[in-house]
């Protein structure tokens, strides 16, 4: 591919995967890598589910448009009555996948073979345990047409939650992960792509995601633990979390490692408003309170211990 001119918000728009109609998109798209736009479709490409469902597994959750096409984009996506809605069998392939990013997050940092085979067991058993449970599973569903990021970035949490857990119900932990973020289904897949801040409006409503949460899972035959870590993710250990300001004292083992990971899971992947960190340095981020190494056991024992 041939790079094109270097990024600029006022040059180029985004437009979610998951908005692109099954037909021909008469205009060019482009993806963004290392800030410059790379030419992905030409205009006159048909589209296809198979075509968008291997963007959203490799982590290419939006799409950019020159902006001076806006008006032509709005258009169709107004014009078509097509709107994201996969069958069931699409929507396993979709399970299917996010348990695939459950296990290739395990090589963002050395484990031991044991704990391999730990993730292994846990992604099977999750597997089992969607298709055994319709209404957890319809949730899941759901989270992945609304906004496919926070589905996989649900599993790959997960995957790095269980790799730091010692001394904990394994599978609280793993589908307390997977489960964490499902009260974005309550936020407009505009706020939770912004590139820009958002408005004290829009951040009400994202802090109050976690309690929506628990909202959605009561009465699902869930363990306390796993509501737990639902409602108290986003709390932090000097109190200026959400959405109750708990301090390290009062937040469960699971908790704690539940905010480690998910903190960690969001900066090595890119989203529309940042780029994707290395692992060594999502372990030096501020975000994790944590100083820079090569351990992530370690970093999580300074935040958590």
């Amino acid at each position: 591919m041939v790079k094109s001119n270097s990024y600029s918000p006022s040059e180029f728009k985004a437009l979610r995967v998951c908005e692109l109609p099954n037909e021909i998109t008469p205009f060019d798209l482009f993806i963004e890598q290392n800030g410059e736009m790379v030419p992905y479709t030409k205009e006159g490409h048909q589209w296809s589910t198979a075509q968008k469902i291997d963007l959203l597994q490799n982590s290419q959750f939006v799409l950019f448009f020159e902006s001076s096409r806006q008006a032509e984009v709005s258009g169709l996506l107004e014009a078509s009555p097509w709107r994201p809605s996969l069958s069931t069998e699409e929507f396993s392939l979709l399970i299917a996948d996010g348990l695939s990013e459950f296990m290739k997050a395990r090589y963002q940092f050395d484990i031991g073979e044991n704990e391999g085979n730990i993730l292994k067991a846990l992604a099977t058993a999750l597997s089992r345990f969607l298709y055994q449970q319709p209404r957890v599973r319809s949730l899941l569903e759901q989270i992945a047409e609304h906004d496919p990021y926070t589905f996989y970035h649900c599993m790959r949490t997960a995957a790095f939650a269980v790799t730091l857990s010692k001394d904990v119900k394994l599978w609280d932990v793993a589908l307390g992960a997977v489960l964490h973020d499902i009260g974005n289904l309550y936020l407009s897949p505009a706020v939770l792509n912004r590139r820009g801040p958002l408005k004290e409006e829009e951040w009400k409503q994202v802090r109050k995601h976690p309690e929506d949460g628990v909202a959605l899972l009561q009465n699902l035959g869930l363990s306390a633990t796993v509501l737990e870590m639902v409602l108290h993710h986003h709390e932090r250990p000097d109190g200026q979390g959400y959405p109750h300001r708990l301090k390290k004292k009062d937040l469960s083992l699971e908790v704690r490692i539940l905010s480690f990971a998910e903190v960690f899971a969001a900066l090595v992947n890119p989203r529309p408003y940042q780029r994707a960190h290395t692992p060594l340095e999502a372990y030096s981020s501020r975000s994790l309170n944590t100083i820079p190494t090569r351990s992530i056991t370690a970093c999580a024992r300074q935040l958590m211990l």
